[in-house]
């Protein structure tokens, strides 16, 4: 009697309820629908790096870019240094550090030139100066012989000072040098040195260095 009351129950229909095969695919398309549609905040990462791709947000400048209109500077200090030799010490400490002396370029250094109506022995402090830039492998010199024959060809003394920009420009190109390496002694209470390397391919003042101090 169990089994033909079990037979006699109304079967449910197979057009009104899906099997268990397609409930489980329709799941599964359900859930991969909803893993292509990004959420909120995946959009708003991706749109932020798009645009900082894209140059919308700040970037960094390196410090010398060569033909740059202002060059890397060296301010002086707060207070004035007792003697030229400590000035000269801290100028040529930022010299050291600046960019274009990392690849040890060729490099013409000039005399230093004494503006003011003290004596200084500013031909000791360029031979020293030209000295330990070779030596500490910072420079590359022209060889004396060639400046002085570019020198001969100019027309120039042995000692003079080139002032025009231009015509620094055409003697560092033939010498083949990269950069010039000039100073100068100012007077004032107290004493200005200055210390600036040029780039003799632009014309430019790639770094230069100020530095105060008081007569010995």
């Amino acid at each position: 009697m169990a089994l033909v009351r079990f037979a006699c129950l109304p079967m449910p229909s197979v057009g009104r309820q899906p099997s268990l095969r397609q409930s489980s695919l329709r799941q599964r398309s359900l859930r991969q629908s909803s893993l292509r549609q990004p959420s909120l905040f995946t959009t708003l990462v991706v749109t932020f790096f798009l645009l900082t791709v894209m140059g919308c947000a700040p970037r960094t400048q390196p410090v010398y870019q060569p033909g740059a209109q202002s060059p890397s500077t060296t301010t002086p200090s707060r207070r004035p240094h007792p003697s030229l030799d400590q000035a000269m010490h801290a100028a040529v400490t930022g010299l050291l550090d600046s960019q274009p002396l990392q690849s040890s370029p060729v490099t013409l250094v000039q005399p230093i030139q004494n503006l003011s109506n003290t004596y200084f022995p500013t031909q000791t402090y360029s031979e020293q100066l030209k000295a330990g830039l070779v030596s500490a492998g910072r420079i590359t010199p022209v060889p004396e012989a060639r400046v002085q024959a570019v020198r001969q060809s100019l027309g120039l003394a042995q000692n003079q000072a080139l002032v025009d920009p231009s015509t620094i420009v055409q003697y560092g190109r033939m010498l083949g040098a990269e950069y010039q390496l000039s100073g100068k002694i100012t007077a004032g209470s107290p004493y200005h040195l200055r210390l600036q390397l040029m780039d003799l391919h632009s014309g430019v003042i790639a770094w230069q260095g100020v530095e105060t101090f008081v007569s010995e």
